[in-house]
């Protein structure tokens, strides 16, 4: 029974060490991702994008509502989904604001055809501000074509509020449901409607990191960067509702005219969740990078390493007669996703590589007749330091410039044969 015992307070305290290590993995990596928010400015683009909200929360609200009246299913939910939006856009404020909404959304009804395209340019906008902001935290490059910003954008605007009908549906059955039992025997089965509410914001959240960034995004990324912006989204909700109940100091300064400010710091606030939960999701590819590499940047070996690595999957696709799509090129590889286009962009550039349909990659020059100096000139990796330094250090430089010719006259693919078997395609 005491050997039972021993064995029973061992495992738990194995558990419980466990869980702390993982807890402060947890813990630095979500720092990673706070450097990383705040490295990119993250601060100033919530800024920006919670101005370009306060022009375009109208013809989206707009927009969202005419898409919804189509639908004579989510007929029932209008006054409950214009309860839900006053809620999300201003908590615990929402009253001052909503007859201001209300007036401004009757009026954007009665505009003409051409008002109404005017109001839905405005809203395109916010949606390019959000684009530009979530590609630059994906630190992508090369844009979308126009026209595929556009069925992008659209497709959020059309979607975002069916979506919402959809959650708020599915949360009246989870709350009406919950009626039905007793709240003493089932004591946390009231909270399903909550939940229900929270899941869809985390769908809601993970979509936007799927869907915006023009990169291939993991699902499991998106899904976790959902996840800690919503968790920061209703205690954001919680925290922001509270301040204003317990110190009303934006009312008693600010006075009648208290709900645009408030509404100003609320939309900054959100913006900055969101944007953060952005950044999780982006700085998790890098950090298990790092992890299995040792360090947080590539360095040039590294960089060299990624691009043979690419050549060597594309030569063994090309020999069986197969394209690679780009996922699965750095898969495995202790690369970022930033890191990969990169490396494909410079390998492009040189003519080693091709895009094609489905961005599925090809080899498009023979390894046996290209060096590994044309590689290295390709990723400008090269040692030679110009003109201009002190004597003795330009001396030094060129030195091991000539020093590191010596392999560069090498075929790439007399480098990659005696590796030939141990990457794989």
């Amino acid at each position: 029974m005491n050997a039972k015992s021993e064995n029973r307070g061992f495992g738990r305290w194995l558990a419980w060490l466990k869980f702390v290590f993982k807890a402060g993995r947890i813990g630095r990596f979500l720092g990673y991702a706070a450097v990383r928010f705040l490295k990119d400015g993250g601060p100033r683009q919530a800024a920006g994008l919670s101005y370009a909200s306060l022009l375009a929360i109208v013809p989206l609200m707009a927009v969202g509502f005419s898409i919804l009246a189509g639908f004579p299913a989510f007929e029932p939910l209008h006054m409950e989904l214009q309860v839900f939006i006053y809620e999300t856009v201003l908590p615990d404020a929402g009253l001052e604001i909503s007859d201001y909404l209300i007036a401004f959304i009757d009026n954007a009804k009665k505009m003409s055809a051409a008002g109404m395209a005017g109001l839905a340019v405005t809203a395109l906008l916010l949606m390019s501000n959000i684009n530009g902001a979530v590609n630059g935290i994906w630190r992508v490059v090369e844009p979308r074509p126009l026209a595929a910003r556009m069925v992008v954008y659209w497709t959020i605007l059309t979607l975002g509020p069916l979506f919402i009908g959809a959650s708020l549906t599915v949360s009246s059955y989870a709350f009406a449901a919950a009626q039905w039992f007793d709240a003493t025997a089932f004591g946390g089965f009231l909270a399903l409607p909550k939940l229900v509410s929270t899941l869809f914001s985390v769908l809601g959240f993970a979509l936007i990191y799927l869907v915006v960034p023009n990169r291939l995004v993991h699902p499991g990324h998106a899904l976790t960067g959902g996840l800690v912006a919503a968790i920061l989204f209703e205690l954001l909700k919680a925290g922001f509702g509270l301040y204003l109940r317990r110190f009303p100091s934006f009312q008693l300064v600010y006075g009648a005219i208290s709900a645009l400010p408030i509404f100003l710091v609320w939309m900054y606030l959100s913006w900055a969740v969101i944007l953060f939960g952005a950044q999780v999701a982006a700085a998790l590819p890098e950090w298990r990078a790092s992890q299995a590499r040792g360090r947080r940047s590539a360095d040039p070996g590294a960089r060299m390493a990624l691009a043979l690595s690419i050549l060597a999957r594309l030569r063994d696709a090309s020999l069986a007669g197969k394209r690679v799509k780009e996922g699965h090129l750095g898969r495995g590889l202790p690369a970022t996703p930033a890191e990969l286009d990169e490396t494909l962009r410079a390998l492009r550039k040189a003519d080693f590589v091709e895009r094609g349909r489905g961005s599925r990659w090809v080899l498009c020059r023979d390894l046996s007749q290209a060096s590994l100096g044309d590689l290295i000139a390709a990723l400008d990796l090269g040692l030679a330091p110009g003109q201009g330094w002190h004597p003795a250090a330009e001396s030094a430089a060129a030195a091991l410039a000539d020093a590191s010719q010596a392999g560069q006259g090498r075929s790439i693919a007399d480098a990659l044969a005696p590796a030939e078997g141990r990457i794989s395609a």
